[in-house]
């Protein structure tokens, strides 16, 4: 980073970040609107920002999922060390998607395209972007190595002066199921890197800035600044946690992450030792969105509301032990690192509880990410592969509820049934929310949904089945209660006891039971008129709101029968 930045007044700061950052925004406006995939397109699973010459990051588009964003510093200093400022010129773009230098899994593919004002490189367009395919076993939930989840493309050019690198096109072509729309996206992502630089060249002209980094440093000692202060406002101490997970290692052992977080004035100091070696599954996250979701967390508890920038990691140290589930040595399997590495906004909420309750909120039925692969071929013999993200119950907080069936801790959106019905022969037969599925609370857990998918195409359907919380559902907080667990069940057989990949046949269903979130606080301290109101829109059952909640309902369940409710309540005190 540049340290001879110009210094600004503050409105003329705020005006230069705002702009900024209203470049990212147009840049990733311009790759939803020219995607050809609905994971971009509609589910929102992308990240995109602007950075200067220097490779480091000045702003960040508002909707930008946090694992890509964060490990978006660390590609950008690997491409520079790939490709030195000197080496590039206008019409490069760079591409990536090495697991390890990465977002953590094969699917997400960064790219990089530089900004040049006449012969002077002003910064770069970035964007990541999960695309539906990227070959190998279509996102098998048994894979054991990376090379079952995909090419692997090295940094790269793309393009080199202008001019397509038309082997890597063809190898990224020939390895894909849906050529078509993986090149197409690709596309989408060059053409908002490249709305971006037009947009770049202008800012600079019209704010009469020499350059982009005279931005950079101000905004970086800005964000750090900021959340320095906010750790500072903790106290001294280490605080420690530990969580077992569902999945098991080779010798039946469940899983196990370990945390000791320790806060030193206004720094914080993050260590898993402890946790579990890496496995022979896709789950294992390597250190990039260890890292991503480490200072995410500590983010969302105690400054939620600042954008990310490199200033926001700056306070924040993070260690793994190399080998484990948070650190895995190439070639691990890492497809579904999101199933693992959600857990550690859990157990770093948990670290914090009992120092600002007020800032976390319980554990969501959305650890792990649901989200489902099919792909097969429809009657005409067009190949189809495609995504379905439906969720769970978000975890309740301090002072509210937990949302209803909505991703957290990535911000990426559920999957239309009706779009998906479009992209492949498949019928959504039921998708309805499932009472009582949010765990009871003063404030109650988000409440989840099922869903019932069915194959109308003769031929069988793959389906790679991730899900989650099948035996371990989530826990409540400071007295709440757990949330349903969640489910797989296909067509009438028992539901699957762990993710897996199964085949279709023609009306062959599969039933999603997603999990509810917990609830935070004691049931019994919950607003009866809330719980009233639950079972009117169908949340809560009259018998869990007198179970759970100690809150008697009158024979019609129109109103609270006070008196019986007091009688409820007070027995359960004594």
């Amino acid at each position: 980073m540049n340290t001879a930045s110009k210094q600004f007044d503050p409105i003329t700061f705020q005006v230069l970040w705002s702009r900024a950052i209203s470049i990212a925004d147009e840049m990733a406006t311009t790759l939803v609107k020219t995607a050809f995939s609905t994971v971009v397109r509609d589910n929102h699973d992308y990240a995109v920002a602007v950075y200067d010459a220097e490779g480091d990051m000045v702003a960040q588009a508002n909707q930008s999922t946090p694992g890509q964003l964060f490990c978006m510093q660390r590609v950008m200093r690997d491409i520079l060390e790939q490709y030195p400022t000197k080496s590039l010129s206008p019409g490069d773009v760079i591409i990536a998607n090495d697991p390890w230098l990465g977002s953590g899994h094969t699917p997400d593919i960064f790219i990089a395209t530089p900004t040049f004002r006449g012969e002077e490189l002003i910064g770069f367009g970035v964007t990541c972007a999960h695309h539906t395919d990227i070959g190998g076993r279509m996102a098998a939930p048994d894979a054991r190595e990376v090379y079952e989840e995909g090419i692997i493309i090295p940094i790269s050019k793309l393009y080199d002066k202008g001019e397509p690198n038309d082997l890597l096109f063809r190898l990224i072509e020939r390895n894909v199921r849906v050529p078509e729309r993986i090149l197409g996206d690709l596309r989408a992502q060059m053409a908002a890197n490249h709305f971006g630089g037009e947009r770049l060249i202008e800012f600079l002209e019209e704010t009469e800035l020499d350059r982009l980094s005279d931005l950079t440093g101000p905004v970086v000692a800005q964000t750090e600044k900021s959340m320095r202060e906010a750790i500072a406002k903790l106290p001294d101490g280490a605080y420690e946690s530990s969580l077992e997970l569902e999945r098991e290692d080779a010798d039946g052992n469940r899983l196990v992450i370990k945390l000791r977080l320790e806060v030193r004035g206004d720094e914080i100091f993050v260590d898993y030792d402890g946790t579990s070696p890496q496995v022979d599954l896709p789950i294992n996250s390597v250190l990039n969105m260890t890292i991503a979701y480490t200072v995410f967390s500590i983010k969302c508890a105690l400054h939620p509301h600042i954008p990310n920038n490199k200033g926001t990691s700056l306070p924040i140290h993070v260690s793994a032990p190399e080998g484990s589930i948070l650190h895995p040595e190439f070639p691990a399997a890492c497809m579904f690192r999101s199933s693992l590495i959600f857990n550690v906004v859990q157990i770093i909420f948990d670290a914090l509880s009992n120092v600002v309750p007020e800032k976390v909120m319980a554990p969501s039925g959305t650890f792990p990410l649901w989200i489902e692969r099919f792909g097969g071929k429809c009657d005409d013999g067009t190949p189809y592969v495609c995504g379905f993200n439906g969720q769970g119950g978000q975890g309740a907080r301090y002072d509210k509820d937990g949302v209803t069936t909505t991703v957290f801790p990535a911000n990426v959106s559920s999957t239309s049934v009706e779009l998906l019905e479009v992209e492949a022969p498949l019928l959504c037969d039921r998708k309805e929310l499932i009472t009582d599925s949010g765990g009871p609370g003063r404030q109650r857990g988000g409440i989840a949904q099922e869903v019932v998918l069915r194959n109308l195409a003769k031929k069988p359907a793959v389906a790679s089945l991730s899900g989650g919380r099948f035996h371990i559902a989530a826990p409540g907080m400071h007295g709440g209660g757990t949330g349903k667990h969640g489910a797989i069940q296909v067509g009438d057989d028992d539901p699957i006891p762990q993710p897996k990949q199964v085949l279709m046949p023609q009306e062959t269903t599969i039933t999603f039971t997603y999990p509810g979130g917990g609830g935070y606080g004691s049931p019994f301290e919950r607003n009866p008129a809330h719980v009233l109101e639950d079972v009117r829109l169908g949340f809560v059952s009259p018998e869990r709101a007198r179970e759970a909640y100690g809150v008697a309902l009158t024979d019609d369940n129109g109103s609270v029968d006070k008196d019986a409710t007091a009688r409820l309540r007070n027995q359960a005190a004594e």
